[in-house]
């Protein structure tokens, strides 16, 4: 778990033979994969980090476990870009 900027917390959660090295939660954008095991958070630039091996798991800020599963099992589940969350901004 991390403390970002503006008080904004982070958690990563190492995982193996999942084809996703990495889960990350973020406060502002919810659950995601991540690239990398070693930095899987990433820094805290405002912007919510896109591009090849990033997938948004869901809409949902605290989503059930089962959603969670299953948009991390099924590859074409899952968003590369962040959704806004209600009260949630962007900075």
């Amino acid at each position: 778990m991390q403390r970002l900027d503006g008080d904004v917390l982070a958690a990563a959660v190492a995982l193996s033979g999942s084809g996703a090295p990495a889960l990350v939660w973020y406060e502002r954008h919810g659950w995601r994969t991540a690239v990398s095991r070693c930095h899987p958070i990433g820094k805290d630039t405002g912007t919510p980090p896109e591009g090849g091996g990033i997938r948004y798991l869901s809409e949902h800020q605290q989503p059930e476990p089962a959603e969670l599963l299953a948009a991390l099992t099924e590859r074409r589940h899952g968003s590369r870009h962040s959704k806004p969350r209600p009260g949630m901004t962007r900075d």
